[in-house]
Formats: structure tokens, C-alpha cells, sequence
């Protein structure tokens, strides 16, 4: 059955707008890497101030294809119809991030590889980093609309640009409850950052696994 909602769900995107609402946001980096990339000196610079960029793309596709999906779904009551089925709860959300965090994983990834190549900085630290990053932020996307649906995409925007990437800067341990920063620690390109990958690597996963429980939580709480 979590197939059968996973490919339900693909084939809903793919009739709609999101997923060239994405290709075409995930196309940005490309572009500013190849303007940036004839800039001298500073290369570092260069590639930081690209890290940046595309540290802004977990704000906009796990929220554009994660939280608007599985909000949309609980808001529009598919769900009351499917639940009142002998069919676990915690399947309709196992379909969709099934379905929608491997788009989320390539688009990030397609973009960060292709954007630092151009700069010539692509790494395979950075591009792992690239796709756990994007699996962090898709299941604070999924907690986040099981929690306000209505709201969850415009909420999950904000956790990454208002939460995250200022939590992100703070000193000591602090920072490690940021998926931003760890990103950055695992890709290995910011010199100024002194944690471990491991560090960062154990962060992301609780963080990611807290907002997943959370998810599972909820959607077991909600009246069919």
C-alpha cells in the first residue's frame, strides 16, 4: 500500500506545477556558478558565497514538495477517506516521503553538483552532505505539516530561514541542532568551521529523527 500512495503521489506532481517550480529554482545556482566563476581572486569566497546559495534551496524544496503535499493532503480530507480503510495511518506519510524526498535528494543534489563544479569545487563530501541535508529538511517539512497543514509549507520556509541558518552561526554546541551547519561541516569547504563530520553527521540525525517522530506522532493523533 506504500507504494501504491508513492506512485499516487508522483503522479500528482507530475501533472502539476511543483515539480517545474522546482527544476526551475534548482536551476539557480547554476546560473549565479557560472557568473561568479570568472570572479578574482577570491575563490574561496566565491564558493562560500555559493554554499550560501545553495544552503537557500533547503529552504524552498523540501517545503515546496514535502509540507505542501502532505499538508494539502490532510487539509483536503483525502486522508478521511483512505483511514477509513483497515489501513495503518503512518502509511499515507511513509508514501509520501517515499515518493517525494528522493526528488527533493536529486534536485538538491543535481543542483550542488553541477553549481560547484562550475566553480570547481565539487567534492563527494559535498555532495553526500547536499543529500542528507535534503532528507533532514523533507522530514522537518513532513513534522511541520502534520502539525499546522494549512500553514506547513509557509512554516517550513521560515523554520529553515528564520531558525535554522541563524542557529547555524551560534557558537559551541549550540550549532549543532542546525542542519545548515552541518551540511556545511560535512561538505568540508568552509575552512572556518573547526567540528567533525561525525559531529555534524550525529546533529542532522537527531534533529531529523526528532521531526520524523514527531510526523509519526501526529498523524496517528489526527481524526479520520
Amino acid at each position: 500500500m506504500t507504494g501504491t500512495i508513492a506512485a499516487l503521489t508522483v503522479k500528482r506532481l507530475l501533472r502539476g506545477r511543483a515539480m517545474w517550480i522546482g527544476l526551475g529554482i534548482s536551476a539557480l545556482p547554476l546560473i549565479f556558478a557560472g557568473l561568479v566563476r570568472g570572479r578574482a581572486p577570491n575563490r574561496a569566497g566565491n564558493v562560500l558565497d555559493l554554499l550560501i546559495l545553495l544552503e537557500l534551496l533547503f529552504a524552498v524544496l523540501p517545503p515546496l514538495f514535502v509540507a505542501s503535499s502532505i499538508g494539502d493532503e490532510i487539509e483536503d480530507r483525502t486522508t478521511t477517506y483512505l483511514w477509513s480503510r483497515p489501513l495503518p495511518r503512518w502509511t499515507i506519510l511513509a508514501g509520501k516521503l517515499l515518493a517525494l524526498v528522493p526528488i527533493v535528494i536529486v534536485l538538491q543534489v543535481a543542483s550542488a553538483g553541477g553549481a560547484l563544479a562550475i566553480a570547481g569545487a565539487v567534492t563527494v563530501p559535498a555532495c553526500v552532505a547536499m543529500a542528507a541535508g535534503a532528507a533532514a529538511v523533507s522530514l522537518v517539512s513532513a513534522g511541520i505539516a502534520t502539525l499546522v497543514p494549512k500553514h506547513g509549507m509557509a512554516l517550513a520556509i521560515c523554520y529553515v530561514l528564520l531558525l535554522d541558518l541563524p542557529v547555524g552561526f551560534l557558537p559551541a554546541s549550540l550549532r549543532q541542532a542546525s542542519i545548515t551547519h552541518n551540511v556545511r561541516t560535512i561538505a568540508g569547504l568552509d575552512p572556518t568551521i573547526a567540528d567533525t563530520a561525525a559531529s555534524a553527521g550525529i546533529g542532522m540525525a537527531v534533529v531529523a529523527g526528532v521531526w520524523l517522530a514527531l510526523a509519526l506522532y501526529r498523524i496517528r493523533r489526527l481524526e479520520a
